[in-house]
């Protein structure tokens, strides 16, 4: 099984409807201040991960020089058509990327480590490419409690029939070989870095979560239940 080419399938059969589900919701200028405040100085940034191009933009806005890498040249079309020139677009996978030692100031990545086979590896590349800093946005997004699951259980054939969409993310072949499907909590993301080295550091972001989920109907507030986190690595 290449799990890889089926990952990538899956995004390029979504990429034209990804934008259009109201699960996922931004909040552009709430994240340009946050980006701006984590950013603070010109920078040329890696975002890893990009998918439509959510983060890659708000980051050209704010002035960095950025480059936007994905394994689907779905997703990777559609921020193009988003952000023509603005943003240079690379084709890669997050755990083997195309790119010299230190060819970056910094990498983001934001809701990508629940989808990777390997998280420590890429958290490897990804530290090898930057000059000073990795930031990750990520978090739980599935509780271990019997009425969270059948939250989101329930949640799942809600969002479906409001979508007419009733396939979810990948099958269980694929699920069982990603270690961080549903999500990864702040203390398994913080002893992962400390088992490689890494000096990393957490700032909560629950409070942005809250807001993305106020704007939500309710079917996806049912479904979506989360610890949200930022953890930024220093590198250099």
């Amino acid at each position: 099984m290449n799990v890889k080419a089926r990952i990538r399938n899956y995004w390029d059969r979504r990429s034209e409807s990804y934008d259009r589900s109201p699960g996922h919701v931004c909040i552009p200028e709430v994240w340009r201040s946050v980006l701006s405040e984590v950013f603070e100085d010109k920078a040329r940034i890696l975002d890893v991960g990009t998918g439509t191009g959510f983060i890659s933009g708000i980051l050209a806005e704010l002035g960095h020089e950025v480059v936007g890498l994905d394994i689907s040249s779905g997703m990777m079309g559609v921020a193009r058509e988003k952000l023509g020139d603005r943003v240079e677009f690379v084709l890669g996978d997050a755990e083997s990327l195309p790119f010299r030692d230190g060819s970056f100031d910094a990498v983001v990545c934001r809701h990508l480590l629940w989808t990777l086979p390997d998280p420590e590896r890429a958290i490897s590349e990804w530290v090898r490419v930057a000059g000073e800093k990795v930031v990750i946005f990520d978090g739980r997004w599935v509780g271990d409690s019997l009425a969270s699951k059948l939250r989101r259980k329930a949640g799942r054939i809600l969002i479906g029939i409001y979508e007419r969409r009733f396939r979810f993310h990948y099958d269980r072949e694929i699920r069982e070989l990603l270690p961080f499907h549903g999500g990864v909590d702040l203390k398994t993301l913080l002893g992962v870095c400390r088992a490689m080295g890494l000096n990393a550091r957490a700032r909560d972001m629950s409070w942005l979560r809250k807001m993305q989920r106020k704007s939500m109907p309710l079917v996806y507030r049912i479904y979506s239940e989360s610890e949200y986190f930022m953890v930024e690595i220093d590198v250099g």
